[in-house]
């Protein structure tokens, strides 16, 4: 039994060291639950496409699908005939640096072909394909990429190849889709399935598909892509995308009051009042009758009991002297309780949360919601509530 407790304590540290050696960049990134920023700037996110030769087609494909949407901008960093297995042709480790320094990006969709099937020279040796080393190798190149877009706090969407035509090229795209797989999931990226998407009812090779609509078309040039078969992969894209987006804005909505219905009056402001309305809410009585001095308020599924009177309104003591500018005296309030006990309280401007002068109220840059909203920051958790992770607990 120690030793099982030993075991788990060393595990925990071990999370603790790995979390506390991410970038900060990448703990940003990942600090909201939606997969990308739920705020870009100026409320439109930047796509970069980045890749060889297919991934220029997919770009093609994904201007036109997003061609309408003004809240989504795709940008073609894509580079013929470059891969991860020849850095001195082009080298995307050292390269990608340079890419982000460049542009604001918050999504990066991401293809290579099957120009990476070919053997590594690492270290003065020659690595074949389909070794554990060639593997290794390369799926340590794949995983500094991602790494990189990651830690800039950019969506990564890894789109895999398509079933080939010959057996060959078959077996070389689904060891290809093994490491991409693999190093997507591992590093936080998001691995996009279309193996399936352009095969025929048996798995195989098959030069048409059908497009949206639902028509037979052809989508096959070879192991490449017609034009119609770029749009049909980059809707697979647009798929994943739309989704995150969707998710990333529902986020903003903040129930600050309660149901939409209460959301909406925070967010457009209240109308005024009716001159009876406000005399009532003010406590006082309305066109002679009596004023209740309790109002029921439903703030979306709970009712809230209140004193019927205006945020504003004071307390009216009759017996308080307020000439002195000073706050009048505290109301003492008693009650038996069982047991021959007797409990007291008291109301005054200070303890009495309905008196907007009582409420201590911060500067606009430090309240919570200009913080979280408006400046991007991360608050920090009460000590003991359900989202304090600190170790040990408190």
């Amino acid at each position: 039994m120690p030793r099982l407790i030993g075991s788990i304590v060393l595990l925990l540290a071990a999370l603790l060291v790995s979390t506390a050696s991410t970038p900060v960049a990448a703990q940003d990134a990942l600090a909201h639950r939606s997969y990308i920023t739920p705020f870009p700037n100026g409320d439109r996110y930047r796509v970069v496409v980045l890749g060889d030769g297919d991934a220029d087609g997919l770009w093609s494909g994904l201007y036109r699908s997003f061609e309408e949407d003004l809240t989504v901008d795709v940008l073609n960093r894509s580079k013929k005939w470059t891969g991860f297995t020849d850095p001195k042709r082009y080298d995307w480790n050292g390269e990608i640096d340079q890419i982000l320094n460049d542009g604001t990006y918050h999504v990066a969709v991401v293809q290579f072909g099957l120009g990476e099937h070919k053997a590594i020279r690492e270290n003065g040796k020659v690595l074949n394909v389909g070794t554990e080393e060639w593997r290794q190798a390369y799926g340590a190149r794949i995983e500094t990429f991602i790494r990189k877009l990651r830690a800039a706090g950019l969506g990564v969407y890894w789109v895999g190849l398509p079933v080939m035509r010959s057996a060959g090229q078959r077996a070389a795209a689904e060891r290809l889709n093994d490491v991409f797989r693999e190093k997507a999931f591992v590093n936080g990226a998001k691995f996009i399935d279309t193996w399936s998407e352009f095969a025929d009812e048996n798995g195989q090779y098959t030069l048409v598909g059908t497009d949206e609509d639902g028509r037979t078309q052809r989508m096959r040039d070879g192991d490449g892509f017609t034009s119609r078969g770029d749009l049909k992969l980059a809707q697979l894209v647009n798929k994943e995308l739309r989704q995150d987006i969707e998710l990333a804005k529902k986020e903003r909505d903040i129930p600050l009051a309660g149901d939409p219905e209460e959301q909406e009056k925070v967010a457009t402001g209240l109308t005024s009042p009716e001159p009876a309305a406000r005399t009532a809410a003010a406590g006082d009585p309305v066109d002679g009758e009596e004023g209740d001095a309790l109002r029921e308020d439903q703030v979306g599924d709970v009712s809230v009991v209140r004193p019927n009177r205006g945020a504003s309104a004071p307390i009216n003591d009759p017996d308080g002297d307020t000439g002195s500018g000073g706050a009048p005296d505290p109301q003492v309030i008693t009650s038996n309780l069982p047991g021959g006990y007797t409990a007291i309280s008291s109301i005054s401007a200070v303890s009495d949360v309905t008196l907007s002068s009582s409420r201590p109220q911060l500067p606009l840059a430090q309240r919570p919601y200009y913080r979280v909203l408006v400046r991007g920051e991360q608050l920090e958790p009460k000590s003991g509530r359900a989202d304090d992770f600190a170790w040990p607990p408190s």
